[in-house]
């Protein structure tokens, strides 16, 4: 039987939800260490997106207080 997810991963506290889970389930030989290490792999991209949205956030924010500045 194939283990179901429905995690939404719009938050980073949602990605760690899921990671959490996976990582139970790893534990407990409830889903392939395969899928784990997929879905793994797809968290950390989505992580660094989030990352790499905050950062340019923080850079826009300081280039309109720079140009309101000059």
């Amino acid at each position: 039987m194939t283990k179901k997810y429905n995690y939404r991963l719009n938050t980073i506290k949602g990605v760690n939800r899921l990671l959490q889970r996976i990582i139970i389930d790893l534990a407990n030989d409830e889903i392939e260490e395969s899928k784990a290490r997929a879905i793994g792999y797809l968290c950390n991209i989505r992580l660094v997106g989030f990352e790499k949205e905050e950062l340019e956030d923080r850079l826009s924010s300081l280039e309109k207080r720079f140009e309101n500045e000059h």
